[in-house]
């Protein structure tokens, strides 16, 4: 990781901070090193586009894992209003273009590099309707327990590590964020890409706490439903796409039960979300006789 002056992206906004980052990569470890470095920034314009570094860092991590790695650089510019993630390497700026063609990015193209505009207000927005929900959900939930006449009140689990938790509510904020924008527009293109690189993400987490298990498989297995059956997802219906935002929203129904909130047991939500995953997985594969517990075969996560 290094400061670099003068980078100019291919808007040519002059308003851009005088300070940018220039990150080289040339193999998976730089990748992981990157992803680190975004997450765990104090700078807040990377916390506003994390669902796009998301999408980015699933697209390079599938690339590497099946093509031969090239060396390219990013570029992270910043101004008051925007956010400019510039890709340069003529291979992968092609490839990468070619990823988002059908999203509604705004971005500029040339032979050896693509920048990608975001707009900060727009994130922000987005990402505050989303905390006021979670607020609401927060404070039914403690009433719901406190409610509860419990012979034993559970603390929320504390195994996992702290910097784990944090990245999985902010990758689960983001999920709610695409879930609004699956009620509100349909299953898009670039809602669905987006929404498998966050859940592949939330999966590579889970897998490493043995205790969750049961539901880190499911939500492993409805992972790989959505890398088998695109097509069939992005053909749903409105009534069948109310299954996958209820299916996300227990997702955040646990993850704030289990690890924020606690009152309940470890397992409370293992056999219902099975059963959610067992009835979308008979939609979207009806004839395939493809049991869900045969997945983990096809993708070893």
């Amino acid at each position: 990781m290094r400061t670099k002056k003068n980078i100019i992206n291919l808007y040519e906004d002059k308003k851009i901070n005088n300070i940018k980052q220039v990150v080289s990569i040339a193999n998976e470890e730089d990748l992981n090193i990157f992803w680190s470095f975004v997450t765990t920034s104090e700078n807040s314009a990377y916390n506003l586009v994390h669902t796009f570094i998301t999408q980015f860092y699933n697209f390079a991590l599938y690339y590497m894992e099946n093509k031969d790695t090239e060396f390219f650089e990013i570029i992270l510019e910043d101004t008051e209003k925007y956010f400019y993630f510039t890709l340069w390497n003529k291979k992968i700026s092609l490839l990468f273009k070619e990823h988002i063609q059908k999203t509604s990015l705004n971005y500029l193209y040339n032979n050896n590099k693509i920048t990608i505009r975001l707009n900060k207000l727009k994130f922000q927005n987005n990402i505050e309707k989303i905390y006021k929900k979670n607020e609401i959900r927060t404070k039914e939930l403690i009433k719901s327990v406190s409610d509860t006449k419990a012979l034993e009140i559970k603390e929320p689990y504390i195994f996992i590590e702290s910097e784990d938790l944090q990245e999985l509510l902010k990758l689960n904020d983001d999920m709610q964020e695409l879930i609004f924008l699956v009620q509100k527009n349909s299953l898009t293109d670039e809602t669905f890409i987006s929404l498998r690189s966050n859940i592949s993400l939330f999966c590579l987490i889970l897998r490493y706490y043995d205790k969750i298990s049961p539901m880190s498989t499911t939500i492993t297995n409805f992972s790989n439903l959505l890398n088998l059956y695109r097509n069939k997802f992005i053909e749903l219906d409105k009534n069948e796409l109310e299954l996958i935002v209820g299916f996300i929203n227990n997702i955040d129904r646990w993850l704030e039960k289990i690890f924020v909130v606690g009152g309940t047991d470890l397992y409370f939500m293992d056999k219902s979300m099975q059963a959610d995953l067992d009835t979308i997985s008979h939609i979207v594969c009806p004839t395939d006789n493809f049991a869900t517990e045969d997945l983990n075969s096809i993708f070893d996560f």
